[in-house]
């Protein structure tokens, strides 16, 4: 406390407890800071995951309540039936029931007939009844839990566990305090300051000599700490010119790795000479689980170039899947950066909302292992490091245009196609609808936007296979 009865500042405190210099609080007291503004930018990013997931729940809810009161009555009508022959008998579009007293029922391409009315109800209708109930309580049950997920975020804000959670409650853990305090001081990153010569006035960075130079926080006027031959493979450069025009502040870190000392430079590059200019073409890339597509157009949005860049992110960790799609992003850089043309991504954070809750499971895996986050991190980070732009669109219905304008014409895969659209409208071109799928659009569309154009006749469009494109030349009627 001060003489007048106020408390001391956070620097003061810490001052007082640990008699360092003023850069040491205040890189702790940063990196303190830091620390609360991610939580509170995570606890609101988790909130809107939330909402998302809730939304994406509520809407396939709907459809599985309506399916389930149309198969009820159906129920409810061979009942009826059955006590009284004279009532009819209530279908829908791919139930029908035949004169000889069987049922038939078809979905999609595949055809089931039961042989009476009893087995059909028993066999198929009762079961799918009691599917559907369990779907139902279990998506509800989801629901709840999503809201008390959401409204604890909202309550009890992410709290910092200095050394890890696992070390801080597990108490069962052999040598635990050793394994904390060793955890809890294995790194110290101390911030830059704009008025020092060299950037930082505890470190101390030699060009020539490539000597790193320590001021200990214990002995702050004694002898300094030398680390020698302290070089960067990645940016090594840049520090040297920062260095030598004194552009400003630069912040190190000292990390204990067990047997070795790792050392990082952080300084803020402004990007420089960036190539944002789309007017003699660009590169398209189509993100997939296992690949990316990558197409190259001219000025006028034909395509020059097209190639599939695999990886395999299955059983990795998160290390190493982002090792292989860095590997997979670099060779795209590369080639952009020799054809001198900015790139066109799809905004891939909207791919996370896409979630199939009761079906198409091996679908929904792969989108939980999607790496959107990662992938548009790698995306910013490697534009910088090539001064190539990245420009990103919105990925709607550039497979479907893709799968119907270019994949015959250029002899694409679906991918490679939606990668060609996604060029072609980071150059502001639009796709639209193809002069023999118009008589398909109602009449209502005829004067739409093409956006709503192509979700009017995308049904249709996933009854047409790549085979049907490739062998007719009308792959909707099949006609030669």
């Amino acid at each position: 406390m001060k003489d007048d009865g106020k408390e001391l500042s956070h620097q003061l405190k810490l001052k007082d407890i640990y008699g360092c210099k003023d850069y040491f609080i205040n890189s702790a007291i940063g990196n303190a800071r830091a620390l609360i503004k991610s939580g509170q930018e995570l606890t609101k990013l988790y909130i809107d995951d939330a909402k998302d997931d809730m939304k994406a729940i509520q809407k396939v809810l709907r459809k599985k309540k309506k399916y389930r009161k149309k198969l009820l009555k159906i129920k409810e009508s061979i009942i009826k039936h059955t006590k009284d022959p004279k009532k009819s008998l209530k279908g829908s579009a791919n139930i029908k029931y035949e004169k000889d007293g069987s049922v038939t029922m078809q979905f999609f391409q595949r055809i089931w007939t039961y042989e009476t009315l009893y087995l059909f109800e028993h066999q198929w209708l009762d079961r799918k009844l009691r599917q559907l109930k369990t779907q139902i309580a279990n998506m509800e049950h989801k629901l709840k839990r999503l809201e008390v997920k959401q409204q604890r975020f909202k309550d009890h804000p992410l709290k910092v566990k200095f050394g890890g959670k696992r070390l801080t409650k597990n108490r069962a853990i052999p040598e635990r305090h050793r394994a904390l305090e060793k955890r809890r001081n294995q790194r110290m990153m101390i911030s830059g300051r704009k008025d020092c010569k060299y950037g930082n006035f505890v470190f101390h960075y030699d060009i020539e000599t490539k000597t790193l130079e320590y001021r200990s926080m214990t002995d702050w006027d004694g002898n300094r700490i030398c680390f020698p031959n302290v070089t960067f493979p990645y940016g090594q450069e840049w520090i040297e010119t920062w260095l030598q025009e004194r552009k400003g502040a630069i912040a190190w870190e000292i990390v204990d790795c067990g047997t070795a000392w790792q050392i990082r430079c952080i300084l803020t590059k402004e990007p420089e000479d960036m190539n944002n200019y789309y007017g003699d073409g660009t590169i398209g890339i189509d993100v997939n689980f296992d690949h990316i597509a990558m197409t190259e157009t001219d000025q006028s949005g034909n395509l020059l170039h097209h190639k599939v860049f695999y990886y395999d992110i299955e059983g990795k960790r998160s290390g190493q899947i982002k090792h292989q799609i860095s590997e997979a992003l670099e060779k795209i850089f590369q080639y952009a950066d020799q054809q001198y043309k900015p790139i066109t991504a799809e905004n891939i954070k909207s791919i996370q909302r896409k979630k199939f809750y009761d079906k198409h499971r091996k679908r929904h895996w792969h989108i939980s292992m999607f790496a959107s986050a990662c992938i548009r991190e790698l995306l910013i980070s490697k534009a910088v490091k090539y001064h190539i732009g990245v420009k990103f669109v919105h990925p709607a219905y550039t497979s479907k245009a893709g799968k119907m304008r270019y994949l015959r014409r250029y002899g694409l895969s679906i991918h490679e196609a939606a990668a060609l659209c996604i060029a072609r409208r980071g150059q502001g071109y639009k796709e639209s609808i193809p002069s023999y799928l118009k008589p398909y659009l109602k009449d209502e569309k005829v004067r739409a936007l093409i956006p709503q154009q192509w979700g009017s006749i995308t049904k249709l469009i996933n009854k047409v296979t790549t085979q049907d494109l490739l062998s007719y030349q009308d792959p909707v009627l099949h006609r030669n």
